[in-house]
Formats: C-alpha cells, sequence, structure tokens
C-alpha cells in the first residue's frame, strides 16, 4: 500500500514538472484546458510554496490558472517568507493575501501574524493564538516561540512541551532556528518584550544584565570563553532540563530586549528627523 502510494506521489510530481515546462516553454491555452482543474491546484500550490512572484506571473499567463489561483489549497500553502518588510507594508492586496492564508491555516503566515501581533502590536492574546494554531501545526519557529513564551507566563511543563518538539525535528541543534528567528525580529518594531519571571533570574552586581540561577555547575571553559547565543547548543555535561530550557529562554528574551532597545532608537530617531 505504502509503495502504491508512493508511486502515486511520483508519477503526479513527474506529471506536474513536465507541464509546468511546457506552460514555461509553450503557453498553448488548449494544452492548459485540458489539465484536470485539480491538477492545476497542485500545480499552482506547489508554486506558491516556492515563490509568491511566479505565483503572480502564472495568474497573469493564463486564465485557467487565474480561475484555479484563488482555491484555499494555494493559500494554505502558500510561502509568506519574501516578506520581510511586513512592518512597512501597507499595500491592502498583501494584507488582503496574508489574511487569506491566516484563514485557511497557512502556518507560516500563522507564525509572522502572531509575532507582529505579539511583539510589534502588543496584542498579546491575538499573538499567542497565532503562534499556538502554528506551532500545533509543528511549524518550527512558531515552536520555539510560543514554548519560550509560555515558559515566561509560568507555564514551564506546557512551554518545554513544544520546544521538545522543535529540539527534536532539529536533532537537538537548536541554534537553526533560533537564528531565522532572530533574522525575522529584526524587520519588527519590537515594543512587547518578555522575561523571566523572579524565581528564575535575578541581577548581577551591576543590575544591568539577567543571570539565570542555576543549579547546575557551570563548565568553566565555555564560563571562560564565553557563548555565541545564535551558534551555541551546548549547555555542558552537568545541565540539568530545567536549567537548559531556562538558559535558552533567557537567550531569547535577552535578544528581544536588545531589539526593543534598537526600535526604540529608531522611532526617536525618526520624531526627531520628521518627514523629509
Amino acid at each position: 500500500m505504502a509503495d502504491s502510494l508512493k508511486r502515486k506521489s511520483q508519477t503526479l510530481d513527474s506529471q506536474i514538472s513536465r507541464t509546468t515546462k511546457m506552460t514555461h516553454f509553450s503557453a498553448s491555452p488548449s494544452t492548459i484546458e485540458s489539465l484536470p482543474n485539480d491538477l492545476l491546484i497542485e500545480i499552482l500550490a506547489k508554486v506558491a510554496a516556492y515563490s509568491i512572484k511566479d505565483l503572480v506571473h502564472a495568474k497573469l499567463a493564463n486564465k485557467e490558472f487565474l480561475k484555479a489561483s484563488n482555491h484555499n489549497y494555494i493559500f494554505q500553502h502558500a510561502s509568506t517568507g519574501n516578506f520581510r518588510t511586513l512592518r512597512w507594508n501597507i499595500d491592502p492586496e498583501f494584507w488582503s493575501f496574508m489574511g487569506k492564508c491566516v484563514n485557511n491555516g497557512n502556518p507560516e503566515a500563522l507564525y509572522r501574524s502572531g509575532m507582529l501581533e505579539f511583539f510589534s502590536q502588543c496584542r498579546e492574546a491575538n499573538g499567542m493564538k497565532y503562534l499556538k494554531l502554528s506551532a500545533q501545526k509543528d511549524y518550527l519557529e512558531a515552536c520555539y516561540v510560543y514554548g519560550i513564551i509560555l515558559y515566561t507566563k509560568n507555564l514551564e511543563d506546557e512551554g518545554v512541551k513544544f520546544l521538545k518538539i522543535c529540539e527534536e525535528k532539529l536533532g537537538f541543534k537548536m541554534a537553526h532556528c533560533r537564528q531565522k528567528v532572530k533574522e525575522f525580529v529584526y524587520y519588527l518594531w519590537i515594543r512587547n518584550k518578555i522575561s523571566l519571571s523572579k524565581k528564575d533570574s535575578s541581577s548581577d552586581r551591576r543590575g544591568s544584565k539577567s543571570v539565570v540561577k542555576n543549579c547546575c555547575k557551570k563548565n568553566k571553559k565555555l564560563r571562560r570563553i564565553g557563548w555565541n547565543w545564535i551558534y551555541d547548543d551546548y549547555y555542558g555535561d552537568r545541565t540539568c532540563e530545567a536549567c537548559k530550557w531556562t538558559e535558552e529562554v533567557l537567550k531569547f528574551c535577552n535578544m528581544i530586549s536588545r531589539e526593543n532597545q534598537r526600535s526604540e532608537r529608531r522611532e526617536s530617531r525618526d520624531i526627531l528627523l520628521g518627514p523629509f
């Protein structure tokens, strides 16, 4: 049964590949009109998952593609990864597209909307709702951020559950996910910060930096050379699970705090400069 389904999937992918090539090199209306509508939708979904620009070009190329392009399945799989300037976009067509993606359960769109709502718009309830929906679909960045937010709200067990999903799917390499989240956060106005509760963190002697009350003995070598928060996945041989996750959450909270300060500086600069 599994082999049969695999062969059918390979046959469909092959058919889609041939059809895409024919469409690219020969815009013959009769060829496209002869294709089943389900196949057209599957083709456009794969195109949308790769590039929205290519989807727009496909819609303009043929009326059959234009008809099929509004199917919910396409919005469910469309990639929104190339919309980095999310906070500056005021195009109503863009937000209409994003809304359709969110309404059709697109995990990437849910994640990006959740980040925007929670950290930029300070609408925590909406942000948590979108991040949770995305995390429940196993979208890794959403699992990571949603798990951390739950952890900071004293829901450690629930938060760690989502963080472990992310950890296991990445082969215990959290740094890759951490870096992708950081790259997206860079393009947001960060107005809403999160932090660890007092029982998990305290201030050092200078009062300028949060440090974890770690119950485990730190690896002296790591303390001496320092950690790179983006690329480091090692917490020391004697670090327990509780301390490991507390350290991971603290890394994220510190990053959000730094981005918040940077956003405030940009906002102050824009106010001083005024409109050109």
